[in-house]
């Protein structure tokens, strides 16, 4: 099954961006323009499907959707 891939800039807390932006698999359906949570690493392959017997090689994924960022 194919992940749809999302290009995501990293902010601060000041909504301002931070580092260049990166390619991220979206494992949650977010759309363009909201923020999202994003893990790198260990943390985005375990965002796998288990159940399959193949898996995608992922070392960046969107697990969230957030609704509200208070500062």
């Amino acid at each position: 099954m194919g992940r749809k891939l999302m290009i995501v800039q990293p902010i601060n807390s000041e909504m301002d961006p931070v580092r260049t932006e990166e390619v991220a698999a979206d494992t949650v359906g977010a759309g363009i323009g909201e923020l999202v949570l994003l893990v790198r690493g260990a943390g985005a392959r375990k965002t796998q499907n288990e159940g399959t017997h193949t898996r995608d090689v992922v070392d960046s994924a969107i697990v969230g959707i957030i609704d509200r960022f208070d500062k």
